[in-house]
């Protein structure tokens, strides 16, 4: 079923609302996958809120207004946030690359990703390239139907992560494979592909950081990220069978 995203907070995501949608989501329904009027879609507002939404109207607005729809919400629900909560900040990789991961940790359930500043890091990007980032995560949660956006967050360096607290999990291959804990919450570094300094290593280590092995090949960091998030969500969620994002279903 198609999906349109909804992010404005003020629309009340409740049976019986009408929504009016316009701008780009708008003409992709109406003239790419030609929606018409009693048809079906999945309107989500990417955090939590989802409903199945019966078009009401199709409107033409003019050759720069593009295409209007008005559609009733039907069958809403509330869905909890994928458990555990996985982050991973990471050094950047260059070109398409990033959003090509951004992409992939969507689809594997990854809650949110920043750019990870290191000694040996090679790319820095900058807020703009970052909110670009934000239209490939919603993308790609319209296409893999998860109802919570992965959230992209801004750059910080490896003392600003350290000083946040909370678990923390180092890719590198100096570590044992990665065994789950049952913990709600974790962040998940990932080097630069000319890897960790032995002193960066060393602070993490003394602030209680997990050095974890992910696998024997050296990978780019894309694929490291990506590999190295699943098996954390693998493990983790073997240990609560219950976690995911559709557990907290229901009728909003």
């Amino acid at each position: 079923m198609h999906r349109i995203h909804l992010p404005d907070p003020e629309i009340p995501f409740e049976s019986g609302q009408i929504v009016r949608i316009t701008g780009d989501q708008a003409h992709h329904a109406a003239r790419v996958k030609r929606l018409a009027v009693g048809d079906m879609f999945e309107a989500f507002d990417g955090k939590g809120r989802a409903a199945r939404a019966r078009i009401k109207a199709i409107e033409k607005l003019g050759k720069k207004e593009g295409w209007a729809i008005m559609a009733t919400l039907e069958q809403v629900r509330s869905c909890r946030p994928e458990s555990p909560r996985v982050v991973i900040r990471s050094a950047v990789p260059k070109g398409p690359r990033l959003e090509t991961m951004i992409e992939q940790l969507s689809q594997i359930g990854i809650a949110g990703w920043g750019p990870l500043l290191t000694e040996r890091a090679v790319v820095d990007p900058r807020e703009g390239k970052l909110a670009r980032l934000v239209r490939t995560a919603e993308e790609s949660a319209k296409q893999c139907g998860r109802d919570w956006v992965i959230s992209i967050e801004s750059r910080l360096t490896l003392r600003q992560v350290i000083e946040q607290g909370g678990r923390l999990v180092v890719a590198d291959r100096s570590g044992e494979p990665y065994a789950g804990t049952g913990c709600a919450s974790l962040t998940l570094l990932v080097g630069p592909e000319g890897g960790w300094t032995r002193g960066e290593l060393d602070r993490l280590v003394q602030a209680g950081a997990v050095v974890a092995n992910f696998g024997r090949h050296t990978l780019r960091i894309e694929s490291a990220a990506v590999a190295a998030g699943a098996i954390v969500m693998d493990q983790e969620q073997r240990l609560t069978p219950d976690a995911g994002t559709r557990s907290g279903e229901g009728n909003a």
